[in-house]
């Protein structure tokens, strides 16, 4: 869900269609995000653990970003964004570009949240170092689209890793949804590779992203059913 090449956003290097297609997965995205930071917050209110805390803000930050992004290519498509930018209106569209750059950044602080939920940082000084690195790289990075999602994947590697080991400790099917949730996210980053060759997986990417979130909002919905029974 993430295209930070404004450029090519204005070229349309893909059928318009493609793009109309992404928007339609994008709002999915938007309402599974909220929906499991919904659950992350119900769940923290009833069980007072950090990790449904973590995963409250992860997904906050991650359903605003994907919604800054998916109001601006509409917009674009709509042919609102070029009007403001011919009419010399740019003004007017800072923003929207600058929440959606700022999202953007917020994406990698939510994959760190996400990571402290399934780690052994257990001290806050030590993860709010983390935060901090983050924000530095995520502040170099955003702009250019190929290493903002080489690292956001860099992140997410830690997490389908861990997840995987805790699963082949019990073979518990709700930990398996969980890593294969996370190696999805993984996989929509690491895909922006092949974007460039082979244009379909500018769609691929943001549906295999889609499978992943609702994958993870089913497993939260099961856990949390069980806590609050």
């Amino acid at each position: 869900m993430v295209d930070i090449n404004l450029a090519a956003l204005f070229t349309n290097q893909f059928p318009v269609w493609f793009y109309w297609v992404v928007a339609g997965i994008q709002l999915l995205g938007v309402v599974v995000s909220f929906s499991i930071s919904y659950i992350g917050f119900k769940a923290y209110k009833i069980i007072k653990e950090a990790k449904y805390k973590y995963f409250f803000y992860g997904f906050l930050l991650l359903g605003l970003s994907y919604l800054a992004n998916v109001t601006l290519n509409i917009l674009i498509r709509l042919g609102y964004a070029k009007y403001f930018v011919e009419k010399k209106y740019e003004i007017f569209m800072l923003p929207i570009f600058g929440a959606y750059y700022l999202f953007l950044i917020g994406v990698m602080l939510a994959y760190v949240s996400l990571a402290a939920v399934y780690s052994e940082v257990k001290k806050s000084n030590k993860l709010w170092l983390f935060y901090f690195w983050t924000l530095i790289v995520g502040v170099y990075t955003f702009r250019d689209k190929l290493m903002f999602n080489m690292f956001s994947a860099i992140l997410l590697s830690f997490i389908v890793i861990y997840t995987y080991d805790k699963y082949n400790e019990d073979k518990n099917k709700n930990r398996l949804l969980t890593c294969l949730a996370f190696f999805c996210m993984f996989l929509f980053h690491l895909f922006v590779l092949l974007e460039s060759f082979m244009p379909v997986f500018f769609i691929i990417r943001n549906t295999i992203l889609l499978i992943g979130l609702i994958l993870l909002l089913t497993t939260l919905s099961k856990i949390y059913g069980g806590k609050k029974k």
